[in-house]
């Protein structure tokens, strides 16, 4: 009891020294002198985003309440045009985020999640670790057949959040259900940094490389140099996880007296033979999964293409049509004051980019080290630190690329370090947006589910990301000397 009050009064004095640091951090922001290489709108744009950071993470407001103040003050400050913050309730990430909670009110309802997620965790999570290392490594074998991060997202959405449904997690409450969704979030995104064509921004990096060194990145180069690091950062991960989120429970609850697993099978066996409305929602599901895993061939295909939020919405409409699909829009179960926070947080993001603030954070950052006169290694990390925490700033994986491996590469040719050895690794770090809801999009996705917070989220997201950056200090003495990067 003692413990509680200590946690409730430190939440409380968080949320009224939140609201003080928001408007100081704000106020610092905005009256400063505009440096000459800052507009005036990417002033407000900054200052609206260290306001708004801190009212997320200190939690002072609810989040949609400090999404919606941050459309209002990019407006009247000049941040972005009101056409412009208003109109982010049209991003295609805002649609997609919506079809994927259709798909899982879908798979909800048609009994079909549900069986999937008893057959997972009966044959391989009995414990909430096997459970968890079982999701893991069910999303690490889709990123070779469905290489977006935003596909699969969607797809493990439903499946994630019937087996939480099955441990009888608690949205916000329970730790299995925060390691669990934010877990999904660093395997989602950090598996996609191992795979070459995962992503557009890693094909632009290596284009980048080619153009302006003349040295090749292959598929297979890419795997080779990057997925050991990969794959020990997801380890890292699961093991903070482990300790930021101790499990509540070790297995599902028990039912009648039987064990965990001996319930869960016979609860899997009651469910019988599929029904009608299970096979019509896999029918949609598999046309879905077919459209995202096929998404560069659909010209060949098709003679036209469909785009990754085009195909989520199809889905959605096969969803509600008569006699094909299995719902109706009062079944549908979307958490709006969670999208009305993602349009809002993504507005400070983009607005941020849009006006230049964030180029100038960056600049200002490399500006600041006297890179010439550092050795080798240190120049490095200094490189690997900025490259993955640049997403700080950025919401564009396509902007962090044309900004970044340019500039990395030229310094590396003004120093006279082998280019390859600091833009590669740091083309890795493209997918590292793992730190807060707006980064990207499968982010929004499962920070909508209300099993974690954005404090959750951020603080456990830069201790991995401080662990990859190490990581990638081991390699440079081990791995990267192996391969020939050094």
């Amino acid at each position: 009891m003692g413990v509680q009050k200590k946690k409730l009064a430190f939440e409380q004095w968080m949320k009224i020294a939140g609201i003080a640091v928001a408007l100081l951090v704000f106020a610092a922001i905005y009256t400063m002198p505009t440096p000459v290489a800052l507009t005036l709108q990417g002033k407000s744009a900054l200052a609206i985003f260290g306001m708004v950071f801190v009212l997320w993470v200190s939690q002072a407001i609810p989040t949609y309440a400090s999404a919606l103040l941050a459309i209002v003050m990019l407006s009247i400050t000049g941040g972005w045009t009101q056409k412009e913050a208003l109109g982010v309730f049209g991003q295609d990430v805002i649609w997609l985020m919506l079809a994927a909670f259709v798909i899982t009110s879908g798979m909800e309802k048609s009994g079909v999640a549900k069986r999937l997620a008893l057959f997972i965790v009966s044959k391989f999570g009995t414990t909430a670790k096997k459970a968890l290392i079982a999701l893991g490594i069910v999303n690490l074998l889709l990123s070779f057949i469905v290489p977006s991060t935003t596909a699969r997202a969607a797809m493990l959405l439903p499946i994630c959040m019937m087996i939480l449904q099955v441990y009888q997690a608690v949205p916000g409450e329970s730790n299995f259900g925060k390691q669990l969704m934010i877990q999904e979030i660093h395997f989602n995104n950090i598996t996609t940094s191992g795979i070459l064509t995962a992503t557009a921004g890693q094909i632009m990096a290596v284009g980048y490389i080619l153009d302006m060194t003349g040295m090749d990145v292959t598929w297979g180069d890419w795997l080779v140099a990057s997925m050991p690091i990969a794959i020990l950062t997801l380890v890292c991960s699961f093991v903070i996880g482990q300790l930021m989120f101790p499990c509540e429970m070790k297995t599902p609850p028990a039912t009648s007296g039987k064990s965990a697993k001996d319930a869960l099978g016979e609860e899997l066996k009651a469910l019988g033979k599929m029904t009608g409305t299970e096979i019509r929602a896999i029918i949609i599901f598999a046309i879905t999964v077919f459209l995202w895993a096929t998404d560069g061939n659909h010209l060949g295909l098709f003679g036209f293409q469909v785009s990754l939020v085009m195909v989520a919405i199809l889905a959605a409409l096969l969803f509600y049509l008569p006699y094909i699909g299995v719902l109706n829009w009062k079944e549908t179960k979307i958490p709006w004051d969670l999208m009305v926070f993602s349009c809002g947080a993504y507005a400070a993001g983009l607005a941020l980019d849009g006006s230049g603030a964030a180029s100038f954070l960056l600049n200002g950052i490399f500006d600041k080290f006297d890179l010439q006169a550092l050795p080798q290694f240190a120049l490095f990390m200094i490189v690997m630190f900025i490259a993955s925490f640049s997403h700080l700033v950025f919401t564009s994986k396509t902007v962090r690329v044309v900004i970044l491996i340019p500039a990395i590469i030229l310094i590396a040719q003004k120093v006279g370090v082998n280019p390859m050895l600091l833009a590669l690794p740091a083309s890795f770090t493209i997918c590292d947006s793992i730190t807060l809801p707006p980064h990207c999009k499968p982010n929004l996705i499962f920070y909508s589910t209300g099993y974690f917070t954005v404090k959750d989220q951020f603080v456990y997201g830069m201790l991995v990301l401080v662990c990859k950056w190490l990581l990638f200090g081991v390699a440079y003495f081990t791995w990267f000397r192996i391969i020939g990067l050094v």
